[in-house]
C-alpha cells in the first residue's frame, strides 16, 4: 500500500527551527508514508523559477542524505545483530514534490503553469491562497482571483490547482482575542470557507479553466456538500481533501484539553489547537466525518504545519500532522473497506495528479491500517506537542 500525504509544510531554510525537509522525510519513512507534496509558503516563497529550482535541489540533497543514512543503519544492524534505529526502512527515500505558489500577477501565473508542465512530477501543481494564512500569500479579492483563473485558462493549464478557500472579506478579526486562543475560530467563521468554495468554482468555470480544482482541508460539511453536488456538472475536475484535525478534533476538545496538556510548557487553553481553517464545533465535525465515510471526500491530507511551542503561544496557526496522517488512516480503516482506504490514502492522489505509482516507495514491515507502526510514538515525540494527547477517537469512544 502506497501512502501519500499531498499537503505538508516543510519549512526549512529561514524556518529550519520549525521543520526541515530532511527530518520530515525521516518521519515519513518511519510512518510508512511514501510521498510528501510540499506547499509553497516557505521563506522565501516558491513563486519563481529560481526559488523552485533551488528548493528541488535542496530536497534532492536531503533525500540523498536520507538514503545514505538509512542504508548505513540497515547495514550496521545486519552486520552487528543490533536492531537499527526506529524508522529505518530499506529502499528509496520518500518522494518529494512541491507546489508553485500563485500571485495576483497574470504573468507570474502563466510562468507557474509552465513550471509545472516543465518539471512535473517534481512540481506537482499550483497553489492559490484565496485568503491569507501563514506566509501572507493570499490573493484576496474576487477580481484578482478571476485574473488568476483566466490566466490558467488562457495557458490551457491541465494540472492541479490546490486552493486554500477562506473569503477574506468574511473573516472577523474583531472577534478574535489574541490572549484567548479559543476565540480563533470566531474570527474565521464557517461561512468564510463555504462562500469561498462557491466563489472559486464559479470563477474557474467562468474563466475557462480545464484542469483540476482541489479544495484543501475542507472543514465544514456545507462546503463538502457543495463540492459533492457541483462536481458532476463542471468542465473541470473538482476534488476535496480532509485533514486529521478537522475529522478527529473540535472546539470542545480544545476547550477541554486544559492549559498545557500534552505541551512542553503552560499556556492558555486552546494554544495547541490553533489552525487555519479553524477547528469547528463537535456537531459540525461529526457531520463531516459521516460524509467522509460516505465517500464524499477524495483523500486525506495532513496539512503538516509545525511551529515551536513559543510560536504557538504567540498565535501561530498550524499543527504537526505527519503522525496524525497515519493516525487518521487507522481510524478510517476501521469502518471503511480496504479499497476505499487505499483510495483515500494514496491511490486517489496519484491518479488525480497523474503521477506514476512506481515513483512512490512501499516500505516493508509497515503494518497496514488500522495498525500503527511500532515507531509511531517515536515519530510523534519528534514534535514539541501532540494535539491528540488524551483524545479518544470517535470510532472508539464509549458512546461512538
Amino acid at each position: 500500500m502506497r501512502l501519500v500525504d499531498p499537503h505538508v509544510h516543510l519549512r526549512d531554510w529561514k524556518q529550519a527551527h520549525k521543520e526541515t525537509i530532511a527530518r520530515a522525510l525521516q518521519v515519513a519513512r518511519c510512518l510508512g508514508i511514501g510521498a510528501l507534496f510540499e506547499m509553497p509558503n516557505t521563506d522565501p516563497p516558491l513563486t519563481t523559477r529560481e526559488i523552485v529550482l533551488q528548493r528541488i535541489a535542496h530536497a534532492d540533497r536531503a533525500r540523498s542524505r536520507d538514503q545514505a543514512w538509512s542504508g548505513e543503519q540497515v547495514r550496521t544492524g545486519a552486520r552487528t545483530g543490533v536492531k537499527a534505529r526506529p524508522g529505518v526502512r530499506p529502499g528509496a527515500p520518500p518522494f518529494h514534490g512541491l507546489y508553485v505558489g500563485l500571485t495576483d500577477d497574470p504573468d507570474q501565473v502563466r510562468a507557474a503553469a509552465r513550471l509545472r508542465d516543465e518539471f512535473f512530477p517534481r512540481v506537482v501543481g499550483c497553489k492559490l491562497y484565496a485568503g491569507h494564512s501563514t506566509g501572507r500569500m493570499g490573493v484576496v479579492t474576487v477580481a484578482a482571483q478571476f485574473q488568476v483563473w483566466r490566466a490558467l485558462g488562457d495557458a490551457a493549464y491541465r494540472g492541479v490547482v490546490a486552493v486554500h478557500a477562506e473569503r477574506e472579506d468574511l473573516l472577523r478579526p474583531d472577534l478574535r482575542d489574541p490572549a484567548d486562543p479559543l476565540t480563533h475560530g470566531a474570527g474565521r467563521p464557517p461561512l468564510a470557507e463555504i462562500a469561498s468554495v462557491q466563489t472559486q468554482i464559479a470563477l474557474a468555470e467562468a474563466a475557462g479553466f480545464r484542469g483540476t480544482l482541489h479544495i484543501c482541508h475542507v472543514s465544514t460539511p456545507e462546503a463538502l456538500e457543495i463540492i459533492r453536488r457541483e462536481r458532476a456538472g463542471l468542465p473541470f475536475r473538482l476534488t476535496a481533501g480532509v485533514t486529521p484535525h478537522h475529522l478527529l478534533l473540535d472546539r470542545e476538545h480544545a476547550a477541554d484539553a486544559g492549559p498545557s496538556e500534552g505541551a512542553p510548557a503552560p499556556a492558555p487553553p486552546g494554544t495547541g489547537f490553533t489552525v487555519n481553517p479553524p477547528l469547528r464545533d463537535r456537531a459540525m465535525r461529526r457531520r463531516l466525518w459521516e460524509m467522509v465515510l460516505a465517500g464524499d471526500a477524495d483523500w486525506i491530507e495532513s496539512d503538516h504545519a509545525p511551529h515551536t511551542w513559543e510560536e504557538k503561544i504567540g498565535g501561530a496557526a498550524g499543527l504537526p500532522g505527519l503522525p496524525a496522517f497515519r493516525r487518521l488512516a487507522g481510524e478510517l480503516a476501521l469502518p471503511m473497506d480496504p479499497s476505499a482506504i487505499r483510495r483515500m490514502t494514496g491511490e486517489g492522489v496519484l491518479e488525480t495528479f497523474g503521477i506514476d505509482p512506481g515513483l512512490v516507495p512501499e516500505y516493508p514491515d509497515i503494518p497496514e491500517p488500522p495498525e500503527l507502526p511500532p515507531e509511531f510514538e517515536d515519530a510523534t515525540a519528534r514534535y514539541p506537542w501532540d494535539p491528540y494527547h488524551g483524545i479518544v477517537p470517535e470510532s472508539r469512544a464509549p458512546d461512538g
